[in-house]
């Protein structure tokens, strides 16, 4: 039979095996070899319970021998079993172990005819609880034959009972480690200098290096010089404020910028920075776009409050009047920069009637006179906001159109050349005869084709072959259907000039002469040259696609609406995280569609964004699509914006990582016996409740995480605790009783064990602190020590028994024989009943003196 102390010491070993390997098939292969060289049985399965408690899945099938390693490969296929199937299967359902001796006669055991061919004969299955759920199963298959085996199944009783704990813990490491490493977002800790001392595979990527790597780089040094005090201030603010908290910043890798949006934490009794992040450089650059989009357009916004005489100017605003950002304008410097005369008239005039009520809004354009003398075109746009009958502000935006304007001027200055040129006959006439098929051109058609015709006759062909090649199909279809009355010969076309062969847009026009049968004989039509036009709208419409293009490849949502919450834009992104085709809601009241909506944050806050020209940011959770969203709204000139984020994973990674913290909290909370660990300075960094109760009896104070611990004046106390910690602090696990007394005199009984806790991230395996449990035993002694006293008071009682006892009843004994045998009468009899009352007395006084005895405490 297997002792009590050899089971200890097997599961001393199986705890010792668990700690070093860093996966978990590593782990639960340690585990199965303790277990086969204890009972020197060939092969072992590890099983353990799926995320959904649906099926087992194995781990690992492991051997102690090479004699056994081919079954490793057959034993491969085999990875889950559901309950009641195969042996793991049956296990979970009976509840119990099971043992099978001979093998072929249980069919549920997956290929039963190949190991028997690896000399296997039986089989045990293990399960194994937690609190009387099963959290998994060990399959263990042998040679051996059950008379051989009976020895070891009180051994695989304590495995069924006591490995619970363990296997669970294994597998939620397991599940947190997938977690950790498959997560899209960067999860990477750093020390208080910034240096990394753990980091997920996505961080590897990110920071473009191995992942044996990672461990040692300094982000710090990765950060820009600029942005390194930006860094510094967000790190000092955590440790301060021990929250979690936010930032984006630039990392250098590899000569290239990558943005970071980083949320981190200050662990104080570590030491450490918890971080998560994502790279947002793709979105950085699109806001980058943006905004130099917005740049581009230079429209800036103002603000007068008309109750407080005070005026407000945007950056944009500024920097359309050529002023520093700290320029602080008022209401009579700001009509002064408009050009004097007309213009200057122009604003005051509107800006009059507006507070005088007589108009609501305005949009002109004008011109001012920068700071640095610039005379440039805006265009000023104006709203009246009215409270109770008085006007409360005027507000609006202004633009740069001084480029527009010019641009404007050059097509206005192109029109009227174009008049010009009308009339002195600029524009070519030419006149085909079908019949003949000849085409005149009069010299201002030669002119715009650059050909010279002597006679200005060719034919039709010949104009024909003078298109650009992809339009002259196009063309000639065109004709022969205003040849056969279909349409009206009203085109636009490409032609290239023969010397440069520069290409010139056409706009041609024609008449078409018919005989009294309605066949036409004559074309005749004008043609004149638009390239000048074509090439503006062809830029106006590259800017406004480039425009679309940016709003449309940008990864948040983004919509407008205008002051009557009709939807003017849906980008894509929108469509994706709310659901919701751009078709189905541009050109709808926002509110129609999203009605659900109104009762939640979104309606409140954009209303106040648009009612009082303030940016807001805010998160809100909408039930409807089951998300989170970021939101930003922004005023513009007759709307709003705004720019949405699905942060959903998140917001559900925070919660998931809180449940996680909230569980180990409560675990070691749950129970009376102390638990703490110190780091190599002997300072706290983990106890539980029951350790600070302890303490603050014992010592009168609370422990803080940090402080050293059994830090004391006693000499004697201190040194003691310092050599054990530091025998574990070189590896060494230690179990002792200590005994204490509080102010109250009273006595107490430790039973403690003290283990080493080693850094397995790193190659050398170094011990970082103690892990310390104890368990208040002072109870427990004391009832030792009564049943101890006890079985004194007895054997002294039984030692009374077999010698003073013995002697009056043995006088009494013999006294009835003596007056049996002699029938002694009168004095004879008188004196031997004397004797016997002696005696009896005598035995009385021996009875209560044992009762007595039995009676003390």
């Amino acid at each position: 039979m297997v002792k009590k102390r050899q089971l200890e010491g097997v599961f001393k070993k199986m705890n010792h095996a668990v700690a070093q390997p860093k996966n978990i098939e590593d782990k639960f292969s340690a585990l199965l070899k303790v277990i086969l060289n204890f009972t020197g049985l060939e092969v072992a399965e590890g099983w353990i319970m799926n995320i959904d408690n649906s099926k087992l899945n194995k781990v690992i099938t492991t051997t102690n021998t090479n004699k056994y390693g081919d079954i490793l490969t057959f034993r491969s296929s085999f990875k889950e079993a559901k309950f009641g199937s195969r042996l793991p299967g049956i296990a979970w359902e009976k509840g119990h172990i099971i043992f099978w001796e001979n093998i072929r006669r249980n069919a549920d055991i997956v290929g039963i005819n190949e190991m028997k061919n690896f000399g296997i004969n039986s089989a045990i299955g293990i399960p194994i609880h937690n609190n009387k759920d099963l959290v998994g199963v060990i399959t263990i298959y042998t040679s051996k034959k059950q008379i051989q085996l009976e020895q070891h199944f009180p051994f695989f009783e304590s495995l069924s009972n006591r490995l619970g704990m363990e296997i669970m813990r294994l597998k939620s490491e397991n599940e947190l480690l997938t977690i950790f490493e498959l997560i899209p977002n960067l999860l990477f800790v750093t020390d208080a200098k910034g240096i990394v001392v753990k980091g997920n595979i996505q961080a590897s990527k990110t920071f473009e290096c191995a992942e044996n790597e990672l461990k040692g780089i300094s982000f710090r040094d990765m950060i820009p010089l600029a942005e390194r005090i930006k860094f510094d201030d967000f790190l000092f603010k955590i440790e301060q404020s021990r929250k979690i908290d936010e930032i984006d910043i630039p990392i250098l890798i590899n000569d290239q910028i990558k943005w970071i949006n980083l949320t981190a934490t200050f662990l104080p009794s570590e030491s450490f920075i918890y971080c998560v992040g994502k790279d947002i450089s793709h979105q950085k650059n699109l806001e980058d776009l943006i905004k130099r989009t917005n740049e581009i357009v230079r429209i800036g916004t103002w603000e007068m409050i008309l109750t407080q005489n005070n005026l407000y100017w945007s950056p944009m605003t500024k920097i359309i009047h050529d002023l520093d950002e700290d320029y602080e304008p008022d209401l009579k410097n700001a009509i002064n920069f408009y050009r004097e005369g007309y213009s200057r008239n122009l604003i005051q005039n509107k800006v009059d009637l507006a507070i005088k009520g007589k108009i609501n809004h305005f949009d002109i354009d004008t011109q001012l006179i920068t700071s640095k003398g610039r005379l440039i075109w805006v265009r000023v746009q104006a709203e009246t906001e009215w409270l109770n009958g008085k006007l409360f502000r005027i507000y609006g935006s202004i633009q740069d159109i001084d480029e527009r304007k010019k641009t404007e001027q050059e097509i206005m200055d192109a029109k009227m050349r174009y008049e010009l040129a009308s009339k002195a006959s600029t524009i070519g006439v030419w006149d085909w005869n079908i019949e003949k098929d000849t085409v005149v051109w009069d010299e201002t058609m030669q002119l715009l084709n650059r050909r010279n015709i002597g006679n200005s006759s060719h034919h039709y062909n010949e104009w024909l072959l003078g298109l650009h090649p992809d339009d002259r199909e196009s063309q000639n279809l065109q004709i022969k259907e205003a040849l056969l009355g279909k349409k009206d010969y009203n085109t636009q076309f490409r032609i290239i000039w023969p010397d440069s062969e520069e290409v010139r847009f056409i706009k041609a026009v024609a008449y078409i002469v018919r005989n009294n049968s309605g066949k036409p004989v004559r074309m005749v039509g004008i043609n004149y040259d638009v390239t000048e036009e074509v090439a503006y709208k062809s830029e106006l419409e590259r800017v406004n696609r480039e425009r679309e293009e940016i709003l449309e490849s940008i990864t948040d949502g983004f919509f407008s609406v205008e002051k009557d919450w009709k939807v003017t834009y849906w980008n894509n992104a929108a469509e994706s995280i709310l659901k919701m085709p751009k078709e189905r809601i541009v050109g709808k009241n926002l509110w129609d569609i999203y009605e659900d909506a109104k009762e939640l944050k979104f309606y409140k806050e954009f209303s106040y964004s648009m009612e009082t020209r303030q940016e807001r940011r805010f998160v809100e959770y909408y039930p409807t699509v089951d998300i989170w969203l970021e939101c930003s709204a922004f005023p513009k000139e007759n709307g709003l914006v705004v720019y949405l984020k699905n942060i959903t994973g998140r917001i559900k990674q925070q919660k998931k990582l809180a449940e996680v913290r909230l569980l180990q909290e409560h675990v070691i909370n749950s129970t009376e016996d102390l638990i703490y660990a110190i780091d190599r300075e002997f300072r706290l960094i983990i106890a539980n409740n029951a350790f600070n109760k302890e303490m603050q009896g014992l010592v009168g104070k609370k422990y803080e995480l940090g402080e050293i611990v059994f830090d004391t004046n006693d000499d004697v106390i201190f040194n003691y605790w310092r050599d054990q910690f530091s025998k574990v602090l070189e590896g060494e696990q230690q179990f002792f009783t200590y005994e204490t007394n509080n102010d109250m005199g009273n006595t107490k009984t430790f039973q403690i064990g003290m283990y080493p806790i080693i850094n397995n991230d790193s190659e050398e395996k170094r011990i970082t602190g103690v892990a310390c449990f104890s368990r208040d035993i002072t109870d427990k002694i004391k009832h030792i020590n009564a049943i101890e006293k006890q079985n004194k008071k007895l054997k002294d009682i039984a030692w009374k028994q077999s010698h003073i006892v013995r002697a009056p009843v043995a006088r009494i004994m013999g006294l009835i024989n003596l007056q049996q045998d002699m029938h002694y009468t009168g004095k004879e009899l008188d004196e031997i009943l004397s004797y016997i009352m002696a005696s009896t007395e005598e035995l009385d006084q021996i009875i209560r003196d044992i009762s007595r005895s039995t009676n003390e405490k």
